[in-house]
């Protein structure tokens, strides 16, 4: 095996700390690692930056995988950390009929998701917070209702943009319980949401009533080598017109597994 870079030998030691279980690694290819915990059927692939257009592998195994980008690690490391550990149910536990459901404002929402979304923040049109204590443990963000052709003029379809618990907790019936608030208030005909597959196989949505409609294609990610900062294509050729040196080989693209298309009809 080649020597391991400092990301994954910091990951490496955070997990064994935390876990106090047996973490193996393993070099999958020149760009990719295989990190197992077997204790608890946990599988990570993380993705160097050693290689230039890296695709995630569709790799099947027992077990739940995690694709993971060493460029999403550095940047967000503990919130990484922190739904790594809920993955495998070791995160501090909260019982939603334990948490006031209120509506919150776009300010609050985006604070909280920037604190612990690996995804970019969106201010959607409704949000909606868990509070245990006072505290807000979790937030679910939709968009505004959307009109369906091929439905009765006053059906409306709403997206479920984000969602995401207080890192190192798992709020258990959390999101059920955002849904159902979100229902009662504006009755609609259904929910949609894209599951991202680098971390879920929707399973989860499944148990809630979801079912899958189509997965989307993998989406490549141009991401700054300076910078670490990942940009998406429409963003990044943006760019180009402002920074004439990014042809020049200053970024490198990942592409991720895509996400599946679910709907919650209710």
């Amino acid at each position: 095996m080649d020597v391991l870079p400092d990301s994954l030998k910091l990951l490496l030691t955070e997990l064994r700390s935390r876990l106090d279980e047996e973490v193996s690694v393993v070099q999958y290819s020149s760009a990719i690692f295989q990190i197992s915990i077997p204790e608890f059927r946990l599988t990570i692939l993380f993705y160097t930056s050693s290689a230039n257009n890296i695709i995630h592998l569709e790799y099947d195994t027992e077990g739940r995988v995690v694709h993971l980008d060493e460029d999403v690690f550095l940047l967000k490391a503990n919130i990484v950390l922190a739904r790594l550990i809920a993955a495998i149910k070791k995160a501090e536990r909260i019982y939603a009929r334990n948490t006031a459901l209120a509506r919150i404002n776009k300010a609050e929402a985006l604070a909280f998701q920037q604190m612990h979304h690996l995804q970019v923040a969106l201010p959607g049109k409704y949000r909606y917070g868990l509070f245990h204590k006072g505290d807000l443990v979790a937030v679910a963000v939709f968009s505004g209702g959307r009109i369906m052709r091929n439905q009765p003029p006053e059906y409306r379809s709403f997206e479920l943009l984000r969602f995401c618990h207080k890192s190192g907790l798992l709020v258990v019936g959390g999101l059920s319980k955002l849904i159902r608030g979100m229902v009662r208030q504006f009755n609609p005909g259904d929910i949609m949401t894209y599951v991202d597959r680098d971390w879920s196989d929707g399973k989860n949505y499944e148990q809630l009533g979801f079912c899958g409609l189509e997965t989307t294609p993998p989406q490549k990610f141009y991401i700054n080598a300076q910078t670490g900062i990942r940009y998406d294509t429409k963003t990044y050729l943006a760019q180009l017109t402002e920074q004439r040196n990014a042809k020049a080989g200053i970024y490198y693209t990942v592409n991720n597994l895509g996400s599946i298309k679910m709907r919650y009809i209710v």
